[in-house]
C-alpha cells in the first residue's frame, strides 16, 4: 500500500517537475507553428497585391515624367484622325497632388458633328494610351448673330505619378 501512495506521490512531483513543462513547451510550439505558415502565406498575397497594384497602376494611365507632352501626344493624335472637326479650346494642365499621388489633368474641347466627335471620342478610349478618358460631354452653344448651334465635345483625361 506504502508502495503504490509512494509512486502515484512520485509520479505527481514528476509531472509537476518535468512533463508539465514538456506539455506547456509543445502547446506553444504548435501555436508557434500556426503563426509562421499564416505569416508565410500573408508573404505571398503580399507580392500577390504588389503585381495586382502594378496592374492597376498601368490600367489607369500612362506614368509620364513630362505631363506636358501629353497635350502634345493627344494633339498629334487628333490631328492624324481623318475626322473632320476643330480644336475649340485646350486648357492648360492642371495638377492635383495628395499623399501618395500627383494627378495631371487634360481638358480639350473640340466642335463637330454627332457623329466625328463619337468615333474620336471611342478612338481616344482605344488607342491613345498616355492618358486615360475619365469624363466626357457633349454640349451645344448657340451662336445668336447667325442663328446657328454648334455641337462641342469636351474630354477630360488623366494620368497619374506615383510621390515618392
Amino acid at each position: 500500500m506504502f508502495i503504490i501512495i509512494g509512486f502515484v506521490i512520485l509520479l505527481l512531483a514528476v509531472y509537476k517537475k518535468n512533463f508539465k513543462d514538456i506539455f506547456e513547451t509543445r502547446r506553444q510550439l504548435s501555436a508557434l507553428e500556426n503563426k509562421l505558415s499564416i505569416v508565410d502565406g500573408s508573404y505571398n498575397q503580399v507580392l500577390f497585391l504588389k503585381n495586382e497594384i502594378a496592374q492597376l497602376n498601368n490600367l489607369i494611365g500612362g506614368q509620364t515624367k513630362q505631363p506636358e507632352l501629353v497635350q502634345q501626344l493627344l494633339l498629334d493624335f487628333i490631328t492624324n484622325t481623318n475626322f473632320d472637326i476643330n480644336v475649340h479650346k485646350i486648357e492648360d494642365t492642371h495638377l492635383y497632388n495628395d499623399d501618395e499621388f500627383a494627378i495631371y489633368s487634360n481638358i480639350i474641347e473640340i466642335e463637330g458633328s454627332y457623329n466625328n466627335l463619337l468615333k474620336l471620342l471611342y478612338e481616344i478610349e482605344r488607342d491613345f494610351n498616355a492618358s486615360k478618358v475619365v469624363s466626357s460631354e457633349l454640349y451645344t452653344e448657340k451662336n445668336y448673330r447667325t442663328n446657328s448651334k454648334k455641337l462641342f465635345l469636351k474630354i477630360i483625361l488623366q494620368n497619374y505619378e506615383k510621390n515618392n
